[in-house]
């Protein structure tokens, strides 16, 4: 088990047929998601629009594969946009985020920057676990840990 989700998060092509795959944008400006199970794995490009974030995330719970609590990466590394604070908004407003179980959020950033914005994000969704990080392997070590292990900045 444990080999099958550290490759579902340590490569973003890799995929098995339980895998979703949905992207929006233009690949200058994309958010492409992946989903298999509890796991869920998201890449930021560039500068996408909000919609595209807001649109991935409802076609997601459309097909039924992403839920109001999962395990989720978040791959913001190559993100040079702004935060669409309204598009957030209406995320959470589309399901009961994080009550159904163990829900967490890694973000891999380029630096310590977004570690405000992520403060902002965790007031609105405040029934998930949110941690932010410099690397890959202590953000997925921190996805795949028991609840209650505090990593990350």
């Amino acid at each position: 088990m444990a080999g099958r989700i550290s490759n579902f998060y340590s490569d973003f092509k890799h995929s098995n047929e339980n895998t979703i795959f949905i992207t929006r944008g233009p690949a200058s400006a994309q958010i492409r998601l992946k989903v298999s199970g509890e796991r869920l794995y998201f890449i930021v490009e560039g500068e996408p629009s909000g919609q595209s974030l807001v649109d991935c995330i409802r076609e997601g719970i459309d097909k039924g594969v992403v839920h109001a609590s999962m395990r989720t990466l978040v791959d913001m590394t190559r993100f040079t946009g702004a935060v669409e604070w309204s598009a957030l908004h209406t995320i959470r407003d589309m399901a009961a985020w994080g009550t159904d179980g163990d829900s967490r959020v890694a973000y891999v950033v380029r630096n310590s920057v977004f570690d405000a914005v992520i403060k902002i994000v965790q007031v609105l969704f405040p029934n998930t676990r949110h941690r932010t990080f410099d690397n890959f392997p202590d953000a997925v070590a921190w996805l795949e840990s028991k609840p209650g292990k505090r990593a990350g900045r």
